[in-house]
């Protein structure tokens, strides 16, 4: 259970996902336990090699979306 929490603390501080009191600290530890610094090194390598991914939602999306936002702003007028 252990390693799991940690291995998930490592994920949220290499993606900035956690509050900032948090990376202190996380920073703290893997500059303290070689261990967690080898396993952060080697996740910081696995996620520079993952592929840069760009969504583009096609026209007909937007279009459902920004009819479904005027819509729901004219229902709040009301």
């Amino acid at each position: 259970m252990e390693e799991s929490y940690i291995y998930n603390a490592l994920v949220r501080f290499a993606y900035h996902e956690m509050p900032a009191e948090e990376a202190v600290d996380m920073a703290d530890l893997i500059g303290e336990y070689p261990e967690m610094q080898a396993a952060f090194h080697d996740m910081l390598i696995a996620k520079a090699l993952l592929p840069k991914v760009q969504f583009s939602p096609s026209a007909a999306t937007i279009n459902t979306i920004l009819q479904y936002s005027t819509k729901t702003a004219f229902e709040a007028h009301l």
